[in-house]
């Protein structure tokens, strides 16, 4: 088990908080987030700063994912975010790595006085700016980079009873196995009446299709939207036709 406790904390700025964080019993440190004007920066702030520090400083191992990890946040509405379940519509852009590769992580609430943060946590500061949410993405074969959203896990789960701490991991690879099809058959009027192209990558080894929607506009990534049991005309193409998700 790895476990990640943290606190955070405003400063004078209201867009600067400090999060202080503790990893087993002596490794600790600081991360001081600048984030967007919010009407709950702290929230946002706790959820950059713990992204940061699974996926960008690895305090909890390298190429870590939900298995065996344990948050202890000091904003309870972290615990809403990752359930799905909170009103601050606004901020599940900034949770969505915990529905997405973080997923079966387990999540409880901590309550001050958090006496572990002390002088210690000067030892090591980080500073990051946060101009907007990072995106949980994966490579997939014949597309590239894809937005990974939270649906699209939450039905590869649910479709293949799927371990969800092993999600992530299994779409990485699913991904990289896939090829770009094409429903044999498929009308041209049913794509007609979408509004955006997509496409579609078939896994023959494990019998599983990724949906992926177009960006939806210029400087956006492609995101895997679902994923589903291949139909009987799914086809691996050479040069896969333009389909709509």
């Amino acid at each position: 088990m790895n476990l990640l406790s943290l606190t955070t904390n405003p400063t004078e700025d209201p867009l600067v908080f400090d999060t202080c964080w503790m990893t087993g019993l002596i490794q600790k440190g600081r991360v001081r987030v600048t984030v967007p004007r919010l009407d709950d920066g702290r929230t946002a702030a706790e959820l950059a700063a713990t992204q940061y520090l699974l996926t960008v400083k690895n305090v909890c191992g390298h190429n870590k994912a939900g298995a065996g990890l344990v948050i202890r946040a000091s904003s309870s509405t972290v615990l809403d975010l990752a359930n799905g379940t909170s009103q601050k519509s606004y901020l599940a852009p900034y949770a969505n790595f915990l529905r997405t590769r973080f997923l079966g992580v387990t999540i409880e609430h901590a309550e001050a006085p958090f006496v572990w943060a002390d002088e210690l946590c000067e030892q090591q500061v980080d500073f990051i700016e946060v101009e907007k949410p990072s995106l949980t993405v994966i490579d997939i074969a014949e597309v590239g980079p894809v937005e990974l959203t939270a649906h699209a896990v939450e039905k590869y789960v649910k479709r293949f009873d799927r371990k969800p701490e092993k999600a992530w991991r299994e779409l990485q690879r699913i991904g990289r196995d896939g090829k770009l099809a094409t429903l044999v058959g498929r009308s041209a009027m049913h794509d007609i009446k979408h509004r955006r192209p997509g496409r579609y990558v078939l896994d023959q080894k494990r019998d599983v299709m990724l949906v992926i929607a177009e960006p939806d506009r210029a400087g956006m990534l492609p995101r895997l939207v679902t994923v589903v049991r291949p139909e009987a005309n799914a086809r691996v193409a050479e040069i896969s036709s333009a389909v709509y998700a």
